[in-house]
């Protein structure tokens, strides 16, 4: 088979402000495949997944990131800093000087945190060895929640709803595999926190007696951009089987897997690309917005062994010292965000030329 002929599945990792350099990737994905097949994302990538799986080309995607202002998504001029977070971290890097992942971890992970912020828990929710840690991201979400996610799903919405997009059900028409069963063209992935596991969506809509087709796509993607810290929690109010009305937090996806690989299937005539933001972890805590930094850095990806992804067709995009939460981007970075993305994935289809000995991709 001609493999330019080949449809491609795409894969997104989360990043933040960083999925900018996604628009660049897909312009060079654009030039070698004609035929986009299944879209997965998480967070970042989530959004720029529906857009893409909307028929959003890589001019439109490039037009859209250089006209938001992204900082009209903030309801505030600073970052917050709950003073019992700020406390504990600072008493840490007194007594220590050096902050170390350990102490992070304790930090999120403590077992009163919750009580004294009066964020119930519900019998049998939260439980197991992840419970503290996803009860304390809820908790320091509500209390330090600083982007407004209503306006960001608003924001989608018009973009979708200008492709005419407006539920799951418009996304149907997809390739349907084994992990795919209802043919989703885009899918993508969030948290319950009350359950501690990973949710995709559409598809697990259906747990709490919600129509998959129906869900707005917008609405998933504020669930699974739902960064702790950074945006309140998404609830999900619904009655179960017994009829007792419950309430579940969803959060990001990155929380417990940054790149789920696994919500896309290969086939001999569908080649998987993933696109992954990777740049530098922060440093210090000299301000409310670097121990933001480090809490979501430590808070990211806990529940998949790093480099255990199941596709060889990898663009690792090095976006430096951008921080996914550089909402007052300059243009200069923007643009350099973009061509990193073009860079990874032309590197990328050299080392994909090397393996198949010259044949066309």
């Amino acid at each position: 088979m001609n493999k330019k002929s080949r449809t491609v599945n795409i894969v997104l990792s989360g990043g933040g402000i960083k999925g900018i350099a996604f628009a660049g990737a897909y312009e060079e994905i654009e030039k070698k495949y004609k035929r986009i097949g299944n879209v997965a994302g998480v967070s970042a990538g989530a959004l720029v997944g529906v857009l893409i799986g909307a028929g959003y080309t890589s001019r439109e995607l490039g037009r859209i990131i250089k006209e938001f202002n992204y900082s009209s998504l903030s309801d505030m001029g600073e970052i917050p800093m709950d003073i019992s977070i700020a406390n504990s971290m600072r008493t840490i890097e007194k007594e220590k000087k050096v902050l170390n992942d350990s102490d992070l971890e304790t930090l999120l992970h403590r077992q009163d945190y919750a009580e004294l912020h009066l964020v119930r828990k519900p019998k049998d929710d939260f439980v197991g060895s992840r419970g503290n840690f996803l009860i304390n991201l809820i908790a320091f979400s509500k209390k330090n929640a600083f982007l407004n996610g209503e306006l960001l799903e608003n924001w989608v919405a018009q973009l979708l709803a200008n492709k005419g997009v407006h539920t799951f059900s418009d996304f149907r028409g997809g390739i349907a595999d084994k992990v795919n069963p209802r043919g989703y063209k885009v899918r993508m992935t969030a948290v319950d926190a009350n359950t501690g596991k990973v949710i995709v969506l559409p598809d697990d809509m259906a747990l709490y007696n919600i129509d998959p087709d129906k869900l707005e796509v917008a609405k998933a993607v504020r669930m699974s951009t739902c960064v702790p810290f950074v945006f309140d929690p998404v609830t999900i109010d619904y009655k179960d089987a017994g009829n007792k009305p419950k309430t579940h937090y969803i959060i990001d996806g990155g929380v417990l897997d940054n790149f789920p690989v696994w919500l896309i299937d290969s086939t001999e005539s569908n080649i998987i690309i993933g696109l992954k933001l990777e740049g530098k972890e922060p440093k210090g805590l000299s301000s409310a917005e670097h121990i933001l930094k480090k809490l979501l850095h430590s808070s990211h990806d806990t529940g998949v062994p790093k480099n255990s992804y199941n596709i060889d067709n990898i663009a690792h995009i090095n976006t430096g010292e951008i921080s996914f939460l550089d909402f007052d981007i300059t243009a200069e970075e923007s643009m350099y965000l973009y061509n990193q993305g073009k860079l990874a994935v032309q590197k990328l289809f050299i080392n994909m030329q090397k393996k198949t000995r010259g044949w066309r991709i």
